[in-house]
């Protein structure tokens, strides 16, 4: 349906060579354009969805499954709001009075509670971009009223499809993500609309429904100045504010008043404004030629959309051939912009990459309410958890809470297998937070293998029976997975070794991580002949004893005694608290190295959790990356300070020797060696020609082997087969 618009509609239907019916609305008229629709139907059912939101893909599935119920009238799905401004749930079940009370519930939690307000009549209601009628019903009513332009068309039709005894009811199925498009009626996220036209929406609607109801008349006149009253008062606060001229403030308040006489003098002395009972009838008795299955075979698959922007990514030849687009769930407990540890920005490198090939990405990250946004390339789904499972296991914290986020997520799984088709979920071995959806074979899941639980408490020596549980959970999830994917040789003969695990080739595939490269021009290699005799070392990661920082700390006045005009910039948060430090020794890290070190107070600067955009300026700026891990599965940092041209240096361990060529890239130093790890770092500073060329070389070896693109094919190949064997065997 498509109205008067001036943007590229027309063109991008056309595309379609008839095979999609376009029909024409003379007038901005929402509730003219649904009745259009509605008389040229072919089909049992009408279904309504906005041109700004998208639906999951099994949408017209589930209503078709619905519908199946010979009961049901009509009924529509939740709605996210997915824009990364504003992420929320929009619409989870509405509720509407005869007075135009409106209530939206968006949190499962008040489902049952009754809402407040004066009006008799109290009914259920779909959102309008996610609602679908019988077409008989919907004729039988006469359809929309289209009195109503824009809004509260759909909560009409509603109350008026109840008092002709038909049954609606909504369903958390069938979901649609909505990102609010601006328009000729309003400014998205933004006081700038026509608010008149829901004033003179809502007081006809209050008339109209009122009165069928046997609201009191004094009940409908409140209510009518009641929505006057509310915007009237608004307009002078945006006036406070300085948000809105004189001239502008009283615009919108003489816009209240005329849209507010308009729908009383309607409301009272015109008839409705709903199709003609003959136009009804012959819609009804009509014939018209069976639809037409739309032909899916013999339509190129569509890649993933991005519905913020409207993007959609340009699948290459190669990729097109493996066939059709997966639908991917990808488990990251802590996700971006939020959060930036090593796991979550790897999975969002995964979900960049798999976008950019034509895969559609969820992403299911913890969250304090449930909410969906779309982000750089992902629908992000962060959802609460209750510890409301395992009581028995109160007493081991890590096993408690991770077994109960678990099963949130396998909840959550679920619901994105039927609405969206989710065909595969990858998830970290860290947490176990596939674990529950393994165990159920629900779908499969193939797991990364990074570093491990048991052997982080091996590294720390704890021996406590939480940790125990917590390296047993992590052995079944390995054995439960569908396929393994570790991310260097190190890595696998690591966990080979901590659960004495014996894999044949077909149970695992290699996939190295990559990043997305920076632009040429932002690159910044050392210079030989600049003029400034500062060098600035950067280090990235969490305050830790795990990631090397004691070792940094001695190694630092050893370099600064050698090369006074080093300065160091130390970039993560201190976790003293989680690894025992604190306790330990009763300070946190910043403290600590003040009071062994605090005659080197000028050359070194903690900056704790940095933005990511900062970040990218650290790695930008700096001379030479510095990160002395005991150990490391892969090491992204690593290729990020290679990404801008930097040498960089790390520790003969995990994987990290298979990330920095020795000699080539940067050095490698023994972990827990702070005079090696210092005359590492003297020797590199004081060969400008080395941290040139070694920068240079780092920076080739990522765009040769490392890139996010080349990470996401590895990936893409491993779930095809392995949805190919699962479906084998489920068949």
């Amino acid at each position: 349906m498509v109205g008067p618009t001036h943007d590229d509609t027309l063109e991008m239907l056309s595309e379609y060579g008839g095979r999609v019916r376009v029909l024409r609305c003379p007038e901005a008229n929402l509730s003219q354009s649904r009745n259009i629709g509605l008389l040229d139907a072919r089909g049992d059912v009408v279904a309504y969805i906005d041109d700004d939101a998208v639906p999951c893909r099994r949408w017209l599935e589930q209503l078709a499954c619905l519908f199946a119920d010979p009961s049901l009238d009509a009924t529509g799905g939740v709605v996210h709001l997915t824009h990364p401004q504003r992420p929320m749930v929009q619409h989870r079940l509405g509720l509407t009075s005869s007075l135009f009370e409106q209530e939206v519930v968006r949190s499962s939690w008040l489902e049952h509670i009754a809402p407040p307000g004066r009006g008799h009549q109290w009914i259920a209601r779909m959102m309008g971009t996610n609602m679908a009628f019988r077409r008989e019903a919907l004729l039988d009513i006469g359809g929309f009223d289209e009195f109503f332009v824009y809004i509260a068309e759909e909560a009409d039709v509603m109350i008026r499809l109840v008092n002709a005894g038909y049954v609606i009811h909504p369903v958390k199925e069938a979901v649609v993500y909505h990102v609010p498009a601006s328009s000729r009626h309003r400014v998205t996220f933004s006081y700038q609309a026509k608010w008149w036209l829901q004033t003179r929406s809502g007081v006809y609607f209050t008339i109209k429904n009122g009165r069928a109801a046997g609201d009191p008349v004094a009940a409908v006149a409140l209510r009518c100045l009641h929505l006057v009253h509310g915007h009237w008062m608004w307009y002078g606060e945006l006036r406070e504010k300085g948000e809105l001229s004189v001239s502008q403030l009283w615009k919108m308040r003489m816009g209240e008043v005329w849209g507010a006489l308009d729908g009383a003098w309607s409301g009272t002395l015109r008839r409705r404004q709903t199709i003609p009972r003959a136009a009804a009838l012959a819609a009804r008795e009509s014939s018209p030629p069976p639809i037409q299955p739309f032909p899916h075979r013999s339509v190129p698959s569509q890649p993933a959309l991005d519905p913020v922007s409207g993007r959609q990514p340009a699948r290459s030849s190669g990729e097109t051939a493996q066939g059709a687009p997966l639908c991917i769930c990808l488990l990251s407990a802590t996700y971006p912009p939020q959060q930036f540890d090593g796991i979550a920005r790897l999975t969002h490198l995964m979900a960049q990459g798999l976008f950019e090939l034509g895969h559609t990405v969820h992403v299911i990250a913890r969250g304090e309410r449930e909410q969906v946004s779309f982000y750089d390339g992902a629908y992000v789904h962060r959802i609460p958890y209750k510890l409301c499972r395992y009581d028995r296991y109160r007493q081991f914290p890590s096993l408690y809470h991770s077994l109960n986020y678990s099963h949130a997520v396998c909840d959550k799984v679920r619901r994105l297998a039927l609405n969206d088709g989710v065909q595969i979920v990858d998830s970290p071995i860290w947490l176990t937070e596939g674990l529950v959806t393994a165990v159920s074979g629900i779908i499969p899941v193939v797991v990364r293998i990074i570093t491990a639980y048991r052997q982080i408490a091996a590294l720390k020596d704890d021996r406590s029976d939480d940790a125990r549980l917590m390296g047993d959970m992590e052995e079944m999830f390995l054995e439960r997975a569908a396929h393994l994917l570790p991310n260097t040789e190190a890595t696998l003969d690591t966990v080979r070794r901590v659960y004495d695990l014996a894999l044949t080739a077909d149970r695992f595939t290699l996939v190295p991580y990559g990043i997305v490269p920076a632009p040429d021009e932002d690159i910044r290699p050392f210079d030989p002949g600049r003029k400034s005799d500062a060098l600035t070392v950067l280090y990235v990661g969490r305050l830790e004893q795990r990631k090397g920082i004691l070792d940094l700390f001695e190694a630092i006045p050893r370099v600064v005694g050698q090369l006074p005009n080093v300065r160091f910039v130390i970039a993560g948060q201190d976790n003293s608290r989680h690894d025992g430090f604190q306790a330990r020794t009763g300070t946190d890290y910043v403290s600590y190295f003040a009071r062994q070190y605090g005659q080197l107070g000028s050359s070194v600067e903690f900056l704790g959790r940095v933005s990511d955009e900062t970040l990218q300026t650290l790695y930008q700026s700096c001379d030479l990356f510095v990160a002395p891990s005991l150990y490391e599965s892969f090491g992204l940092i690593y290729l990020e300070a290679m990404n801008y041209a930097k040498p960089v240096i790390g520790c003969r361990s995990g994987g990290v020797p298979e990330v920095i060529e020795d000699g080539v890239t940067g050095l490698l130093v023994e972990p827990q060696a702070p005079a090696a790890l210092a005359e590492a770092i003297i020797s590199t500073l004081r060969s400008p020609q080395m941290l040139r060329e070694m920068g240079m070389a780092g920076r080739q070896r990522l765009l040769d082997q490392f890139t996010y693109l080349e990470m996401a094919r590895r990936f893409a190949r491993v779930y095809r087969q392995v949805i190919r064997d699962f479906s084998e065997v489920h068949s």
